[in-house]
């Protein structure tokens, strides 16, 4: 049995678990909203970067036009980062993943094994 003592000091607990919780959840969407406005930043950079490139090179206008479509898509992909916040993200890929979970499990496994394959380098 506990004592009226012993139950306002788990309540005590319980709330500090609480608040630090709460604390650490805070921190981390921080630092993803950190790092999201970094993605952004490069992909916009990446594409200035290509078209640059395709500019300067001596390509052809068939080279340069793929240089600037994907430019475009690395824009896209950034205005995209940039209007939404991190937990809208995250309630997209939810949605996302119930509709289609075959095709989430498929794409899951080629960015694992793509990220294997760039982390283990040339050993």
């Amino acid at each position: 049995m506990t004592t009226n003592g012993q139950a306002d000091n788990m309540q005590d607990v319980a709330e500090d678990l609480q608040r630090e919780l709460r604390e650490l959840q805070r921190q981390l969407r921080g630092r993803a909203n950190d790092v999201r406005k970094e993605v952004v930043k490069q992909l916009y950079t990446g594409a200035d970067a290509i078209r640059k490139e395709a500019r300067q090179s001596d390509a052809g206008d068939e080279a340069k036009r793929s240089a600037d479509e994907i430019a475009r898509g690395l824009e896209k992909a950034a205005s995209y980062l940039n209007s939404r916040s991190v937990e809208n993200m995250g309630e997209e890929a939810v949605r996302v993943v119930k509709r289609n979970p075959m095709r989430a499990v498929i794409i899951a496994f080629v960015i694992g094994l793509l990220m294997g394959i760039m982390m283990r380098g040339d050993k």
